[in-house]
């Protein structure tokens, strides 16, 4: 599925063109004004630019994903995610955006606490192409549920949890301002966790992935269902 969109195309391009070298980057504290907390890289990416104070684009390499079948008999851990610790309560938003070329490239919206339990909010390209919200959920083991088809090449996506409890919920929007409820879960553990941003290419050569409108409000929901 190709971009029409003119604005995302000359930051990819910018950022094919940058050269970062990122021997160093697994070490490197990223900062922007939206998230009030120092972030990090965990896997490499394949690239990485922060575009502005709400906005990073990244990119992810072949062969990179975060998955435990439910039978367990496949297990990789791959994909680069660059995540950070809040204090307690949040509502974690962004808008995401990529040029789908392999089925299951996605750009995700990420909880984390360990190798065995982690939740993916995926804007992925399913088996046959088709841009869609997709929920990972892993407790030792993880599901995979494909939800609704997204006819472009972006949405917004928003977590609302709290790094004290143990149950979260996906939102998701076509213009960041009305939100549908897509999930509700609970991990099994929380001791460690983590939020943030991730990108996986597991049939392809590269994900890139832009997250704009990126936003942290350190605050319980007021309304479940309207996700505010």
């Amino acid at each position: 599925m190709q971009i029409n969109n003119c604005r995302m195309k000359k930051i990819l391009i910018g950022f094919c063109l940058c050269g970062f070298i990122f021997s160093n980057v697994l070490a490197q504290e990223v900062k922007i004004k939206a998230i009030p907390y120092l972030m990090h890289f965990e896997n490499k990416p394949k690239n990485f630019q922060v575009i502005d104070d709400t906005k990073l684009i990244f990119s992810a390499s072949e062969n990179t994903d975060l998955f435990i079948s439910p039978d367990g008999g496949y297990e990789i851990n791959k994909s680069p995610r660059l995540i950070f610790k809040p204090d307690s309560d949040f509502i974690f938003t962004s808008k995401i955006e990529l040029e789908f070329k392999s089925k299951w490239d996605a750009g995700v919206l990420l909880i984390y606490n360990d190798n065995n339990h982690f939740a993916k909010f995926c804007f992925e390209s399913d088996f046959k192409g088709q841009p869609r919200v997709v929920t990972v959920v892993c407790n030792t083991t993880a599901d995979d549920c494909n939800s609704i088809s997204i006819d472009k090449d972006e949405v917004y996506y928003r977590i609302i949890g709290s790094t004290k409890k143990n149950t979260f919920n996906f939102y998701c929007s076509a213009d960041g301002i009305s939100w549908f409820p897509i999930r509700s879960f609970k991990l099994d553990k929380t001791d460690n966790l983590s939020i943030g941003f991730s990108a996986q290419s597991p049939t392809g050569k590269e994900c890139k992935v832009l997250f704009s409108n990126i936003d942290l409000q350190q605050r319980k929901a007021i309304d479940f269902w309207q996700g505010n």
